[in-house]
């Protein structure tokens, strides 16, 4: 009876047993959520914005970069990094305005260096598989916070690459070049961001009125100071549209918190200078937002209402 009911225990606690000669190290643990991490378009608007508001000397202050990262195959990733050299209160950004280098970030987890390395290659729009071939441009070896993934050192000649600094799923920071003409060790820091699509109706009507309008769609942006302009049929204004989850550095009153916010802003480019028409700000989680001035509205939404599924 006794061997019957050890045989009984064996065969029931027998898989936990064998699962103990399986266990991963942190460090592919860790591997795995840094490749979940990682893709993402990240922006550092919020950075610029507050350089320009804390008054940071101009030497220091940083330029407003996007970095789009995808998955190629299993923990390997594209990097499109791209560096805005104009604002858009100046003039409208083209691709002139922009400076891109593009790179493949493979990553693995290293036992014996107790991290997740991240090898950096140098690549072009075409991300070629084949750049994986030699040494990696750049190594950052990557070791788990509390709340996010920070660079325990790097190796190679990183400058000029997307030098990972931490890694979290709101943010990705990015070190300074060492060969930058910007005076500051502070890192590059870009919230991820997420995409809408907008559309424009002038006028904007509303009420159930039953008047002739025209719509201006689709601009898809993102809420990281994402932007859209327009040129109005009849009045020929340059209307201009920008999406802004606003990462508070500061505060608007000493001593009151400000919280964060969804900003949109409708604006113009006028013959007197650039101007703000108005602006609403919500809740920073909000998935669609709008302003209806009557002579014009607009709506920004991450689902349109075409594909939205009813509800009470």
């Amino acid at each position: 009876m006794k061997k019957f009911i050890i045989a009984i225990l064996i065969a029931t606690f027998s898989p936990f047993i064998n699962a103990q000669g399986e266990d991963s190290t942190k460090f592919e643990r860790d591997e795995m959520i840094i490749s979940e991490f990682l893709p993402g378009l990240y922006s550092n608007y919020n950075q610029v914005y507050f350089n320009n508001r804390g008054k940071v000397p101009d030497e220091e202050r940083h330029l407003r970069r996007e970095i789009e990262v995808q998955e190629i195959e299993s923990n390997v990733f594209s990097v499109k990094d791209t560096f805005i050299t104009t604002n858009i209160f100046e003039k409208s950004i083209t691709d002139d305005d922009k400076r891109i280098s593009h790179m493949i970030i493979n990553v693995e987890a290293n036992n014996g260096e107790k991290a997740v390395q991240l090898d950096v290659y140098k690549s072009d729009d075409s991300f070629s598989m084949d750049n994986l071939d030699g040494n990696p441009d750049c190594t950052v070896m990557m070791i788990r916070g509390a709340e996010e993934f920070y660079a325990r050192e790097s190796s190679g000649d990183c400058d000029g690459m997307t030098n990972v600094y931490t890694l979290s799923k709101k943010h990705l920071f990015v070190r300074m070049d060492k060969d930058s003409e910007i005076k500051t060790d502070v890192p590059y820091k870009l919230n991820e961001a997420r995409p809408f699509e907008c559309y424009v109706d002038i006028p904007g009507v509303s009420g159930g009125r039953d008047l002739p309008y025209k719509r201006y769609e689709p601009y898809f942006i993102h809420d990281q100071g994402g932007a859209f302009e327009i040129i109005t049929d009849h009045e020929k204004r340059n209307l201009v549209f920008r999406l802004v989850r606003v990462d508070w550095e500061l505060n608007n009153h000493i001593g009151v918190f400000t919280r964060d916010v969804m900003v949109l802003y409708a604006e113009e480019r006028t013959d007197d200078g650039y101007k703000i028409n108005g602006y609403t700000f919500t809740e920073p989680d909000i998935t669609r937002v709008g302003i209806n001035f009557k002579w014009m509205l607009v709506s920004c939404f991450m689902e349109s209402n075409k594909f939205a599924t009813p509800f009470m």
